[in-house]
Parts: structure tokens; sequence; C-alpha cells
């Protein structure tokens, strides 16, 4: 080592010490017209009201016109209910002269709920960014799902209803040839992205019939097939129960077969006196193991009768006193005295029956329920 050498300087520059993070409070709508819109208190005063001239307007009968004023006072927010005919809630509570809305509290007006949020500006904006990609990937996730049939000797209807952003329920239903339909609903462990994409791909085969050496008109060689090609060991822990069947017009008849699922439900008769028929046969859910074996059922299609198939998203509801089982929903597909009913869509008549019995907010799980009628 040459110590008489030209010294090396070596200079460190400090990093700038940690700008503090900017902490606003937003609004953010989790039961209402628009849920996840966020609203910024940046102002001075917010008000919130009915009426156009409001900074925040909500649609609402139960809302007035000017309903109740926002402002924040020395770091904390405060809320003052404006005379409004129906309240201001916090945390369930009916508040009465200026309250703290503290971050976390719930704030209730008419059927909406916000929910008091304090995060950086930068923190939102990703958000909002995985929240764009999130509606992106559910737009996809439901253009896959089949059009109804509106004409026909076989018609369609139903509703899709995640209860997140992304769920694992999938459906679909197709001719197979001039004498089969074939129909089915599946529903996914769990939810999010990694629930929805697996759906994804379990319909991906179905739609481009891409199951090897398997004739698509023999349910219980269908399950057995995607059993063995969806194994959970293989797929992230996931798995799924399945309602598969098969219609042939000729004979009227629906061979069927199930994956850990609950029965579909064939309907017939009048609205006097129409009874629902379980259609269920035993069989392990999609993906568990190997050794998995399904079996097939045949039932008999009464013309103008009609086959439910439906997630357990559909009865496992809270009702405002106890849980709904399926017992609790199956009288619901026979209920058919209600003459405003007779105007909508079979599957929009029990979404909205399911809904007046649920508890107010999201539903806990998802809803998907598929209606088949044939002629």
């Amino acid at each position: 080592m040459d110590l008489d050498g030209p010294a090396t300087h070596i200079s460190v520059r400090a990093a700038p010490p940690m700008e503090r993070r900017e902490l606003v409070h937003y609004l953010v709508m989790t039961e209402g017209g628009q849920p996840g819109r966020r609203i910024l208190l940046e102002r001075a005063t917010l008000t919130i009201g009915r009426d156009p001239s409001r900074d925040v307007v909500l649609s609402d009968p139960d809302i007035s016109r000017l309903h109740a004023c926002l402002w924040v006072s020395d770091g904390q927010v405060m809320v003052e209910d404006q005379s409004s005919t129906n309240g201001t809630f916090i945390d369930g509570h009916r508040i009465a002269g200026p309250a703290v809305l503290g971050v976390g509290s719930l704030l209730g007006l008419g059927h909406h709920v916000l929910k008091l949020e304090r995060r950086s500006r930068r923190e939102v904006e990703r958000a909002e960014q995985i929240q764009r990609d999130l509606e992106r990937a559910s737009h996809y996730v439901q253009s896959l799902l089949p059009a109804p049939l509106v004409d026909g000797p076989i018609r369609t209807d139903w509703q899709f209803h995640p209860s997140a952003q992304l769920g694992g329920d999938a459906f679909g239903y197709d001719r197979l040839d001039a004498d089969t339909f074939a129909m089915y609903l599946l529903d996914v462990s769990g939810h999010g992205a990694g629930a929805a994409m697996h759906s994804v791909s379990v319909m991906s085969v179905l739609r481009q019939r891409a199951l090897p050496d398997v004739d698509l008109r023999e349910p219980a060689q269908v399950l057995a097939s995607l059993n063995a090609m969806f194994q959970m060991d293989r797929h992230d822990g996931l798995f799924f129960t399945m309602w598969y069947g098969v219609y042939h017009a000729t004979h009227r008849t629906l061979r069927y077969a199930c994956g850990g699922h609950h029965p579909g439900y064939l309907v017939a008769g009048g609205p006097a006196g129409a009874t629902a028929m379980p259609l269920k046969t035993r069989g392990l859910m999609v993906g568990a193991t190997p050794e998995a074996r399904y079996r097939v059922g045949e039932a008999t299609v009464p013309q103008g009768s009609a086959l439910y198939m439906f997630s357990d998203g559909v009865f496992e509801i809270m009702a405002t006193d106890r849980q709904w089982r399926l017992a609790d929903f199956i009288p619901l597909l026979t209920d058919r005295h209600d003459d405003d009913a007779g105007c909508l869509p079979e599957s929009t008549r029990l979404y909205n029956a399911v809904r007046a019995a649920a508890r107010r907010g999201p539903l806990d799980d998802d809803f998907s329920l598929v209606v088949v009628t044939f002629a």
C-alpha cells in the first residue's frame, strides 16, 4: 500500500429527512348509491343533502335537502345535523348537536353509510389505482358470463352479485347439439382475485370444450375430469363445488351430477300448486381428492317447468333475527302470488326477496342464481 500517494476522499451525502406524510380526512361510502366513493374533507365546511347545491349530493328520499354539515377542528372531524327529518347517526346512535366523528366511525344518513378514514394522499392514490384494476378484472369476469336467453324453447335469466369486488362464483350454459343443452354453476372456496381467476380457468375449459376424451353430455365424466385437472394441491389450495346438468329435449329428461354442491331445484306446476323437487347426487367437492367419484341422477322435465341453480350465498344470509338456511329459501321458489312480481324476471324477484329479508349492508357471500325455463 502506497501511504504517500494521493488520498482518496469518499463523500457520503446524508439522506434528506423523511418528509412527514400529509394525512387528510376522507369519507368513504360503504352503503348507498355509490359504494367505494371517496370524499375529501378539504373545505372549511362540507354540506351534505339532497339539494343539488350541496357539496355532497345524495339522492335518497330519506335524506333532507340540507341534512348535515361537517368540518375539521383541531384535527378532529365534527358533524352536526341540520334539523333533518330522519336524523344523522354516528355508529348507529342519533346525534343531537355537534359531535365528533372518529376515524373508523360510520356516519349514517338515510340509506347511506360513510366511513371516516385518515390517510395520506399518496396512499389513497395507490388504493384508487388498485380499485380501478379490480374493477377491470371484475368486468372481465362478468364478460365471460353468458347472455340471458329470451327466446326459444329454453330461456334463461340470472343474477350475479359478488359480495366483494371479485368473487369465486361462475356459471354457464350452452347448446351441445340439436338435442342437448348443458348448464352448470360452480362456487370456488374463498373470495378475491385468486378465487375469481380459478373460476375463470374452469369456465374457460368448459367454454372451449377442452376436457380431453370427455363427453360433455355425461355429467359424471365432466366432474371427474375437472377433479383430475384442478386438484387443490396444484392450485394454491383452492377447490370448488359444482352442479352440472344436461337437458335432452327429445325425451324431456335432465341428467345431472353434484360435486359437493347443494341441489338444483326443478319447479313445476302453476302458482297455486307449484312444487320444488331437489336434484342432488352424492359427490365430493371438485379438487379435494383424486379419488372422488361422481354419480348421475335423472329427472323428467314437465312443460313450463324451471330449473334453479344457485350458490350458497343465496340462502346463507343473516336476516334481521337469525341466520338463514337452505330451508328458509326454498319456499320462495314456489311463492309466486305477488302480482307485482309477475312483471319481473324470476331471478330478479328472488334477489329482491332475499335482499328484503337480509339485514342492511352487503350480503355476506356471493349471490349467483340462474333460472332455466323449459317451454
